[in-house]
Order: C-alpha cells, then structure tokens, then sequence
C-alpha cells in the first residue's frame, strides 16, 4: 500500500540501490498479547501500544483487532465485519515431512490437517500446503489462498507415494517388524535387536544425515523467501523429527569418539548448527512453528520407556538402558526445539489430534495489527520492532521485526519462483502490488483440437516499463478446480515504448469447460510484475457443423507493437505456426484490438469474425448475416458483411466495419450468424461494445 512516492527522477529500474525510486509504505505488524496467566487480551485500543523501529518511536496510524474466538460452532465463530477486508489476515501453512515420516505419521498428519480446515479457519484465514521428501525436497501444493476447499482436496489427495525417505521407509518396516506376531521371550528380543541393528548399518545415520542436511536447507531457504510476505506465518509442520542422536547425542555416545574426531566439527555439531540456524531464519522471518509429532504413540512410549530403564538399572547397571537408545533416534528434541526457537509450540499426542488443532486455533485467534508508515528502502536490511502494552500485566508476543525489500537481481531461485507464483495465483501479492492490465481471451479450433487466443494490451506507461530491458511472459489457464492446465513462458528482449500499444499474444489448447486465463508480466532485471485475468468458455466442437467463436474487434490506430509467442518460439527454432496472424488476420499497419466495451472518439469500428466447418465435404458454401441491436431503444440495425475470405484452417475470416460516429450513445448488441447452404448447418455469436 503506497501512501506517497517520490518525483520520477528518482525512479529507476531498481538495479542501483543507492538510486532507486523511495516510497513511503504502511508497515503492518501482527501481535498478539496475553495476560500474566496466559489467556488473550482482546480489550486494548490503539492508545494502549507503543511501538518502536530501530529504536525509533513510530505513531501507529492504523489499527485492527481481531478475535476469532466467539463461539464453538463454525455456524456462528466468525462475526459478520470479519468478512470484509481486514488489514492482515491469520495465515497458515500445513507443512507435511515426508522424510522424517512413516506412513501411519502422514496418515494421522492429514486428519489432523483436514479437521483443522472443517472446524477451526475462518471465511478470511489463507492457507497454503508444502511437504519436504527425499527425492523431491521442499514442495509447494497450493501457496497461500482463502479458498479452503481446494486446500482441502489438495491435503485430501497428498500421499506418501515415492515421497518417504529411505530412513522413513525403514523406520516402517522396523515398526512392522515391532508389532507383528513374532512373540515374546529371547527370540522377540534378538529379532528387534538385530532389526535396531541394520537399520543403523543399512541407512540409518548416514541417509538421516544427508535427509537433515536437506530439510535444514530447504526450511531455511523457505524462510528467507518468507520474509517479504507481510505479517505471521503459522507454519504446522507434522513429522516425526530429525533423530535426536543426530544433533543432540548423548555424553556416553561422544566419549567413545573423543580420541577419533574433533567433536566442534563433528556430525552432530555440524547438523545441529545448520537446524538452529534454520530455525533462526524462521524466527526472523515471523514464522512460528507448530510442531506435531505424528508418531501418535509418545505418551505410551515414553511410559514405556521409564519402565525399561527402571527394569535394566536393576539388571544390568553397567549396560546403557535400550529404551534411552531407542529414545535417540526419535526426534522429540528436534521438534520441541524447533517450536522452542521460532516462537511455536510443540504437540506430542498425536492421538488427541482434535485437541492439538482446536489449541492452535486457540493460540492465534486474537490478535492485533499496527500500521505505521516508513520510508521503504530496498537494501534487504534487518529492522528490529519492539512494542510495549502501556496496560500492566500485559505481555506481547509475535512479530519483532521485518525485512526491507531487496533487489530482484539478488533474490534466490525459490524467491524468484514464489514471486511468480504469488504473482499469478493472487488478486492481491503478498510481495508488492502488480500493475494490472486489459486482455482479451478468445476461443478457436485448429481441427478438432480446442485452443484460447490469450491477447494483452500493454499501453500503459508503467507497463511498458516492466517490458523495458528485458522481461518474461508466462500465460497460465486454470479451471474451475483452480488446477493449472495450461502453462507457457516466454522470454522478451528489450522492447522500446511505442507510441500507442502494445499487445502480447499466445494460444494455449484446452479442452471444453470454463477457464480462467492469467497473464503475469516479470522485469528479468528488477522483477516488478503487470497481472492480467479473464474468464474463457471453450466450446465442443461438433462433429459435423458450423462454430462461431466470439470476435475480436478492431479500432484504427498505427504503430502498435505485437509480441506473439509463436512468433518468437519461430525466432528461437521451436516453433513455425503464429496463432495470432492465422486465426485473427490483423492488419498490425492500421488496426489494433479493442480491449474492453468502450468506444472513444473512433471513428470505424472493425469486427473480425472467424468460423470454423466440421464434417462437411468441399466444396462448402457460407454464408454470413449480422445486425445491432441498440439497448436503450432495442431498434434493430442491419449490418453489411465487408469482406469474406476461406482460411487454411477450415473455416471463414469475415469481417464487418461499423461506423460509430454514426450511432447514438449507448450499449449495442452485436449479432453475426452463419449458414452452410448445401447442409443447412448454422451457429451464431453475439458480443457487445458501448459508443460514448
């Protein structure tokens, strides 16, 4: 949210810190605020805090607060001014470990997960879902989104299917082993032991290390990306743990190596030093962390376990007890001190799941958000926020601090592909506010096969300078699931400002249903980004007949600049067929596309029609009416077909020119219909435009 900006001259295309455009932003901070017995305070005014940046007393402007906890029914939880528009809404992120996981543990994570979704989020609460596994390291399902039921099907869908580590997949066939009728006495024990054994020698410590290597490394780079999305981040992660002998080994494990190995640089300290570290970058990035360990089995174990050291202390005082080795390799320390650093909590019974997830609802369901304003800079520095409740007795928890934004030359490649996510799945970036443009979308066949002509209009200033220097273009279809059918990229060199438009096309093929077709704009210098969204029905094609597809319409306007994705995937060898320049013969030297319904001082209006012919032999004969229908007084206009002409791809170009100086104010109704004469086949299309 811009409040002011500086004069142009300032401005740049932000590859120079020291000489870049300056905006002052409204910095928003989430807290959240408890008594001295733990229990919200939810009565506190904006006179109540007091806030500081880098030590700076700042005035707070702006001011929400926000308590979810109303009732215990979903029906009625959430007050009627809670749907509107909130300054900062609560986000979650349901982050399931594969590595450190065993089929039963995902199986436990996911119904804790979908009943979190069915009774504890709100109308205006985002989610997103992320899972870390072996093979495909950090993955990111759905980014943050209030529509909770497609997170719903996501974390439905989300299975262990080549995603278990080889330490969770031994970690399942020595729980298999455990609970299967081998029996009691020596024979039992001396199996299991032997189990212990090659799961240590096969793929225990080894394979644990590089999985903790790789999930310290991804959770940590997640974090970093984290920083420029505004507010908290309530990441619930549920695993089993990294094995505490890992990074926190016992004193009689290290004693046996104090002659080996120099114990500051070992394994362990190693690994543990890159865990707090990532842990540090969540904290600092405003991600506290639920840790749910979904071994579901802890409260009974852990009984167990004092059983069977009481039991071998007796017995065998001079031998280590073997519920203490099998405590190491779960990773209870990990979990409870990852939540420990970040500012979360740890949950141990997985089997009260329905409790775990209603206490985190809990914990974030009253809250505070201050706004002030700052002097945005991008250097990517550290600002430390402290914020004091004038109440007595009051304590604040939550965000300490924010990030300024940096250059977009030095984001890594998981920033950079949030940014594109965020950018194209978003009405609102959690980045920085994208310039948004017009585009037409347009059904069409190419023989039996269903496409979308996806045309932009990039005529303004500030859009025309995301292009400038260089950019990419990705033009996305999703369907009415929200699932990603349809993807291409290109990239744009330099292109100059022209002096009146310019338009990017591409076609996508899709089969019939409803779309929604996105074009995102990114600056390969200084990443700022232009979003584009339209709605897109594809039609079935017949098997014999006539389809009409919408028009495109057409003002007269010169030195308009076309950027057609099939003409520069031609350009690069991948490609030799232009979408735009075969279906939609456009005249680029005199015309260019009407985006949007409103005609202003223009004095011809063309309508370019194409129709398509299924199943009839040639020679065919069609033939093309029209006419307007004028809304305000529904007078009807007979129209003139200008010009008709055959097309390779079997159907017919027409085209009919509209005068609009010549009509009167107001909403017209564009009707064309076709006929083959020999079959009598027919379809017809209507669209509309307003002369002003």
């Amino acid at each position: 949210m811009n409040l002011s900006k500086t004069t142009p001259s300032q401005e740049t295309n932000g590859q120079n810190e020291q000489n870049q455009e300056v905006t002052v932003t409204l910095k928003l901070v989430q807290i959240y605020v408890t008594d001295n017995k733990g229990n919200p305070v939810t009565d506190l005014t904006k006179e109540d805090f007091e806030l500081q940046d880098n030590g700076k007393s700042q005035e707070i402007t702006d001011f929400e607060k926000h308590d979810l906890l109303i009732a215990h029914t979903r029906a009625t939880r959430v007050q009627k001014d809670l749907l509107a528009p909130n300054l900062m809404n609560r986000k979650f992120f349901f982050f399931f470990d594969f590595a450190f996981n065993n089929v039963g543990g995902v199986d436990m994570a996911k119904k804790a997960a979908l009943h979190f979704i069915d009774t504890q989020l709100t109308p205006t609460d985002d989610v997103a879902v992320l899972s870390f596994s072996t093979h495909k390291g950090l993955t990111i399902h759905e980014y943050l989104t209030g529509d909770h039921a497609k997170v719903r099907e996501i974390v439905k869908k989300i299975g262990v299917s080549e995603a278990l580590g080889r330490a969770g997949r031994l970690m399942e066939e020595l729980e298999s082993e455990r609970n299967s009728g081998i029996g009691g006495g020596p024979a039992r024990q001396a199996l299991l032991k032997a189990a212990r054994e090659d799961f240590i020698r096969i793929g225990g410590k080894v394979q644990w290390k590089h999985e903790a290597q790789a999930f310290a490394t991804g959770a940590r780079d997640m974090a970093k990306a984290f920083r420029y999305i505004p507010g908290t981040k309530h990441i619930i992660l549920f695993s089993i743990g990294i094995p505490d002998f890992l990074i926190y080994p016992r004193a009689s494990s290290i004693k046996a190596e104090l002659n080996k190995v120099n114990i500051a640089s070992s394994d362990s300290a190693y690994l543990r030093s890159r865990y707090e570290r990532m842990a540090k970058e969540l904290r600092a990035s405003n991600c506290p962390v639920f840790t749910v360990n979904v071994e579901g089995i802890y409260s009974s174990f852990m009984q167990r376990e004092g059983e069977t050291f009481v039991s071998e202390a007796i017995t065998k005082p001079d031998q280590p007890s073997s519920g203490i080795a099998a405590r190491d390799r779960r990773g209870v320390a990990s979990l409870r001190n990852l939540a420990d650093e970040t500012g979360g909590r740890y949950f141990d019974n997985m089997n009260n799941y329905k409790n775990i997830v209603e206490e985190i609802h809990n914990l974030t369901s009253c809250y505070y958000v201050l706004g002030y304003p700052i002097e945005e800079k991008w250097n990517g520095k550290y600002h430390k926020i402290k914020i004091r409740v004038k109440r007595p007795g009051c304590k604040v928890f939550g965000q300490s601090g924010y990030f300024n934004p940096k250059l977009y030359k030095n984001y890594s490649d998981l920033e950079k592909e949030l940014h594109l996510v965020d950018l194209a799945l978003n009405d609102r970036s959690h980045f920085r506010e994208p310039v948004h443009f017009p585009v037409i979308t347009l059904p069409f066949s190419v023989g039996k096969e269903s496409k979308a002509l996806i045309l932009a209009k990039l005529n303004s200033e500030r859009t025309a300078e995301i292009l400038r220097g260089g950019s990419e273009i990705a033009f996305i279809a999703f369907n009415e699931k929200k699932d990603i059918v349809g993807f291409r990229k290109v990239k744009i060199d330099h292109v100059k400002r022209p002096q009146n438009n310019i338009f990017c096309s591409a076609d996508i093929p899709l089969e019939p249903g409803t779309y929604d077709c996105r074009v995102v704009i990114r600056n390969a210098a200084n990443g700022r980004g232009a979003v584009a969204s339209s709605l897109i029905n594809i039609p079935t094609t017949p098997e014999m007949g006539l389809r009409f597809y919408p028009p495109l319409l057409l003002i007269p306007e010169k030195g308009t600049v076309y950027l057609d994705a099939d003409s520069v995937e031609r350009e690069e060898g991948k490609g030799d067929y232009s979408t735009l320049w075969n279906i939609y013969p456009i005249d680029s030297t005199q015309y260019s596309p009407l985006a949007g319904e409103r005609l202003m001082n223009t004095a011809r209006l063309l309508v370019l029609t194409h129709c398509s012919v299924f199943g009839i032999s040639s020679p065919w004969e069609i033939k093309i009416s029209a006419h307007l229908i004028h809304s305000p007084t529904q007078k009807r206009i007979p129209l003139r077909i200008t010009s008709e002409s055959s097309s390779h791809t079997n159907g017919v170009i027409s085209f009919i020119e509209l005068h609009p100086n010549e009509l009167s104010p107001g909403r017209y109704y564009v009707y064309i219909f076709a006929e083959e004469m020999n079959t009598g086949s027919r379809s017809s299309i209507n669209t509309t435009f307003v002369v002003e």
